[in-house]
């Protein structure tokens, strides 16, 4: 440990793979050692791509993790700070690329419901379109509008029971023209409680 926190300040900052692993080596030791060592800068230089503070030491952890999982396989002749700060951007970029992917993905899901969503609406209209005149104004002003069974009653001077029976009537009819979409269903259904 001696060695690292006054290597800064010599000549050996620059070590190799090599020369490190002949050092102190790549055990746990040696990786704790690197952590101790770079972690804050490592944190900071992610911190300059990511812009959040948590998603940096995550990506930073993960490195010497990394690191630690392959290091039998590290190339002995690369410089130790280089090695680490060229994974670190790698890292970050990386976890850039995914949040681009994350929101493309995210903008292709909206359109696609929002098309089926309005596809679904004009199938709803037209199949609204084929009712009888009278059970249409009964499910526009219960439905749509929001009227009570007694407010649509009054104002088509018909009964209660007779907007109960039209409101049924027309639920039976998109029952049965929509049998395969249960969503669509469930929507209506819900809206005439409402």
């Amino acid at each position: 440990m001696a060695f690292f926190v006054n290597l800064r300040e010599n000549i050996y900052f620059r070590l190799s793979m090599r020369k490190m692993m002949e050092k102190v080596g790549l055990d746990r030791k040696g990786v704790d050692t690197l952590f101790e060592l770079y972690y804050g800068e490592l944190t900071y230089f992610v911190y300059s791509f990511v812009n959040d503070k948590e998603v940096a030491k995550d990506l930073v952890h993960d490195l010497f993790l990394n690191l630690w999982q392959n290091r039998r396989q590290i190339d002995p002749s690369l410089s130790v700070k280089s090695y680490l700060f060229r994974i670190a951007r790698n890292y970050a970029f990386n976890y850039l690329k995914h949040l681009k992917v994350i929101a493309t993905n995210e903008r292709d899901v909206i359109e696609t419901y929002e098309l089926a969503g309005q596809s679904r609406l004009e199938r709803v209209r037209r199949l609204f379109e084929k009712l009888p005149e009278k059970q249409k104004e009964v499910v526009f002003k219960c439905c749509i509008e929001g009227k009570l069974y007694r407010e649509t009653a009054q104002e088509m001077q018909i009964s209660e029971n007779t907007v109960k029976t039209h409101l049924l009537r027309a639920m039976k009819f998109f029952r049965q023209e929509l049998r395969g979409d249960i969503l669509l269903l469930f929507m209506l259904v819900k809206r005439r409680l409402k």
